[in-house]
């Protein structure tokens, strides 16, 4: 199904112009990434293609990292704090819970002003509580960055990505990394709102197909077969 996209005033697609970009991804030497699924593992593959083995890819089954580094280039880590030395950890794990869990080893590690970026398809107020939490405990972001698009768009790296943010120079620092995954980018607002705008995305999606699913069966009531519908 086609995913939907959210679109209001304050929601609006940046895409930083071309010679701006290298001085922002200058900024980040080394970048971390949380999460080699389906989705994760060719995200993190297009980071490493642009940071080579400045790129350390970290995975609960450490094989699969290992895998990455032999396709991609990067460097498998198989502790969390190996991922301290980067600016920026982007996660792609299943919930929030799973976020939060990873983010609470790997905080005592990483220096103030780090980002970590998720594109987890969270709960909006998990979000906004851990990026309150974590700005004021330890001096790091936490931004929420949703995508949509599938494995193949993944691994196509035409992604579309909402991003959430408290900080406007957060934002600036992972837009770059975050474009070398994607075709687009959506700025929704503070902390917890591409969260938001994911959650309204996929629920609209689900409806859409049980819509669909209805006029099929209503269609068949009235002798339509399904496959000419």
């Amino acid at each position: 199904a086609t995913e939907l996209l959210l679109c209001c005033p304050l929601v609006m697609s940046r895409k930083r112009p071309a010679e701006s970009m290298g001085g922002m991804a200058s900024r980040v030497d080394h970048v971390g990434f949380a999460g080699l699924g389906a989705m994760g593992y060719h995200m993190a593959g297009h980071l490493a293609r642009r940071h080579g083995e400045r790129c350390f890819v970290w995975n609960r089954t450490s094989s699969k990292a290992k895998q990455h580094s032999q396709e991609f280039g990067s460097t498998a880590v198989s502790k969390l704090s190996e991922l301290g030395r980067c600016q920026v950890v982007v996660f792609c794990l299943p919930t929030s819970t799973e976020d939060e869990a990873v983010a609470e080893q790997l905080l005592p590690h990483l220096d103030r002003e780090a980002c970590l970026v998720s594109c987890t398809s969270g709960q909006p107020a998990v979000s906004r509580r851990l990026s309150a939490e974590y700005r004021e405990r330890h001096g790091i972001h936490f931004l929420d960055c949703p995508v949509s698009g599938g494995p193949r768009g993944a691994a196509a790296g035409t992604l579309t990505a909402m991003l959430g943010s408290d900080s406007k120079d957060a934002a600036d620092m992972v837009q770059p990394l975050i474009e070398s995954f994607t075709k687009k980018v959506v700025h929704c607002g503070p902390s917890g709102s591409a969260h938001a705008v994911k959650a309204v995305n996929n629920a609209l999606n689900v409806s859409h197909l049980l819509i669909g699913a209805e006029g099929l069966l209503a269609l068949q009531h009235h002798g339509v077969d399904p496959e000419v519908a």
